[in-house]
């Protein structure tokens, strides 16, 4: 039966694909990227010449019409998200959805994700946590949506863009308090960061290291006990 596999990328270092992503990548009719450039990155370095095709946020409706038509034509497809596991915070839960709903097979093919990479080197208690993502752009929105979060006693997992991390810090000081914060950076890559600290330590290191507002940046944060 053909199927929709939903298979994990590198988050950085090319090096952390497996083994059967590559033989699914290099079996499957069409590979359906979130960038297709960064996904050529990837296929390029391994010699997979099957063909890609772009499934994103602004094209998602359609294109996802045409992967399901085609799976149910025989063919098979895989999805890949930008870097690390599709779904997590990417357009990939819609395809997923209607495949479901459609009763289209799919296959998750496991691998790299910033969040659990982050988690386990963090030293944080994650025996239980909760995966929240990318906050409210406007400020407003986000202090209410970090305020619905205070009385959560796990680990909250949170991606946010460098430019706005400060101050994203500083609402988080103000609702939680000097909370403990992993703050991980560019994980897999050259200038990979990972430290666990209290937030005020953090804000300092900060502004002392203007490089460690660059990249892409998970933050998990302990709320207080």
């Amino acid at each position: 039966m053909s199927a929709l596999y939903v298979v994990a990328t590198p988050i950085g270092n090319l090096e952390d694909i497996t083994i059967r992503a590559l033989k699914v990548m290099r079996r499957v009719n069409l590979i359906a990227c979130e960038d297709t450039r960064k996904t050529r990155i990837l296929t390029s370095h391994y010699h997979i010449k099957t063909r890609l095709i772009a499934y994103h946020e602004y094209n998602k409706r359609k294109a996802a019409d045409g992967i399901i038509a085609n799976i149910k034509k025989g063919k098979d497809i895989a999805l890949v998200s930008e870097a690390g596991t599709p779904l997590v915070s990417d357009p990939g839960s819609y395809l997923v959805r209607l495949c479901v709903e459609q009763s289209v097979k799919v296959i998750p093919i496991p691998g790299a994700s910033s969040a659990l990479s982050a988690l386990s080197a963090s030293g944080l208690d994650v025996a239980r946590f909760t995966f929240v993502g990318f906050l409210p752009k406007k400020r407003g929105k986000r202090k209410k949506f970090l305020a619905k979060l205070k009385e959560e006693e796990r680990v909250f997992i949170v991606f946010e863009p460098a430019r706005s991390v400060e101050k994203l810090l500083e609402d988080v000081t103000e609702i939680f308090g000097n909370v403990k914060i992993c703050y991980a950076k560019e994980l897999t890559k050259i200038y990979e960061f990972i430290k666990t600290q209290d937030i005020e330590m953090l804000k300092d290191e900060i502004k002392n290291s203007p490089e460690l507002l660059r990249g892409e940046i998970t933050l998990l944060i302990e709320p207080l006990q």
